[in-house]
């Protein structure tokens, strides 16, 4: 056939007139031929059955309003704001309209940050669409199958995939993940292994787990050892904490100005091996200062309350006052988590803590325990710290935190690179309803401010599309 086509073509660009032939013939053989050549086959018969019915959907879908605020956020393609819609509609008890359900599931494939919010709009029918694709399965509902690669298959992944796996495993069988882990641990030779499988023990971390962490703080590999460190510390009563209390008593004592080191006593000595063993070996806690911060990080805040005989605001505040403050919060702030009232350590520790620290001590810390903290001691920061600092606080923002934070901004000079131009994470993620009241104080303070107000006063828009409707009031 290719070599009857390639004949037809060069008679065509030869022509009848000057080669001869039948003019009609030759473009019957063109129409054929080309055909043949060139076009497509046909289908083949599917032989799936065809989907079932979607079933109704029996939730509310928001007023036109909301559902035109959510085409334009997907068009912004801004996470914060919807994140936002999706709250607002879960707490109105609406979901998304049909037409959004396979952007929303896109995206949420995409970004797995946003799953959490978008699952709670999808509704019945929204469920039912992510049945029809493996990929979207996140949102089906259904329990989701742990993985493919069997356990003892696991250590031969790629390094970046191990942990991931394990934890995956050990969070739908704990006990049969936990002995393998045991197991395995004690048979390895490679200490990447070794501190992969420490590791994994950060899902469900339990008291079960602290005879292997105590053994791994014997492990050659500091990273090994380091890793089983930071877990201990993070697993309670342990004994590792009751070590460091045992440290701390015989290693500090209390004066006017707060706490100081006994003199002849721990800590005006070299480190003893057993205490050295409860050191990291990244580097991080030596001399007398790193050894205090270490025994810090290793006990509960509620060792403070109990010995010191105070709350925490007391504790913290004489914490703070003794020549060893930076080294004691520095623990502390590794700590928080415990904290019966975590608000006054927050504070104290973030005074004391240099700019990256203080971001993760705030990121680890819970949403409105951070924003008390970032207000407390933004006020001396530079303008980067604040919008670092501030861009990790989830949104929205109460209005107290709002409006001290606009005022800090309003107060500090402008990058040059952002001259004029408010700051976006403000806008973003600040209670709308405050900033929409302070519009003119916005405008006059940042007069550049095309795209980030548009942010705001699509907020705004969208705060009023889901506000309960005004009943009609009554004629005078």
């Amino acid at each position: 056939m290719k070599a009857d086509w390639s004949q037809t073509v060069q008679n065509l660009l030869i022509g009848t007139t000057r080669g001869g032939g039948d003019p009609t013939a030759l473009l019957s053989d063109c129409a054929a031929l080309g055909v043949a050549a060139f076009g497509a086959t046909l289908p083949q018969e599917a032989q799936a059955d065809p989907l079932p019915p979607a079933p109704p959907e029996p939730a509310e879908f928001p007023r036109p309003a909301a559902k035109a605020i959510l085409e334009a956020i997907m068009s912004l393609d801004d996470e914060v704001l919807l994140t936002e819609w999706c709250a607002l509609a879960k707490a109105g008890n609406v979901v998304a309209e049909h037409r959004m359900l396979p952007a929303l599931l896109a995206l949420g494939t995409a970004r797995p940050g946003l799953r959490a919010a978008v699952v709670e709009v999808l509704g019945t029918r929204g469920r039912w669409l992510a049945n029809t694709r493996p990929g979207w399965s996140w949102a089906s509902g259904a329990t989701p199958l742990v993985d493919e690669v069997p356990l003892e298959e696991v250590l031969d992944l790629p390094s970046a995939q191990r942990v991931r796996a394990l934890r995956r495993k050990r969070k739908a069988n704990p006990v049969e993940v936990g002995a393998f882990i045991a197991r395995e641990f004690q048979e390895s030779r490679r200490s990447a292994d070794r501190q992969v499988l420490v590791s994994a023990l950060e899902t469900g971390l339990n008291l079960q787990d602290e005879r292997l962490l105590e053994s791994a703080l014997d492990d050659k590999a500091a990273g090994v050892h380091d890793e089983a460190l930071r877990l201990l510390r993070h697993l309670g009563r342990t004994r590792l904490a009751a070590r460091a209390a045992h440290r701390l008593r015989h290693g500090l004592r209390l004066t006017a100005d707060g706490l100081d080191i006994r003199p002849d006593e721990l800590w005006t000595g070299p480190a003893e091996a057993a205490e050295q063993r409860d050191l990291m070996r990244d580097g991080s806690e030596k001399g007398i200062a790193g050894r205090i911060r270490a025994a810090a990080a290793s006990v509960p805040p509620s060792y403070w309350t109990s010995t010191l005989k105070a709350d925490d605001e007391k504790a913290a505040g004489i914490l703070r006052r003794g020549p060893w403050a930076a080294a004691l919060l520095r623990g502390v702030a590794d700590q928080l988590s415990a904290a019966k009232d975590p608000r006054p350590w927050a504070v104290a520790a973030a005074e004391t803590l240099t700019g990256m620290e203080q971001l993760e001590m705030l990121a680890a810390l819970p949403a409105k325990v951070a924003e008390l903290a970032v207000v407390a001691v933004s006020k001396n920061w530079h303008y980067d710290l604040l919008d670092h600092a501030c861009a990790q606080l989830p949104a929205p923002w109460s209005p107290e935190t709002t409006r001290a934070l606009m005022h800090r901004y309003a107060a500090l000079p402008d990058p040059r690179w952002r001259a004029g131009r408010p700051p976006s994470v403000l806008l973003a993620r600040g209670d709308a309803d405050l900033l929409g009241e302070s519009w003119e104080a916005l405008t006059r303070r940042w007069p550049e401010n095309s795209l980030e107000l548009e942010v705001l006063r699509l907020r705004i828009r969208l705060r009023e599309s889901f506000a309960p409707p005004q009943p009609p009031q009554e004629a005078q």
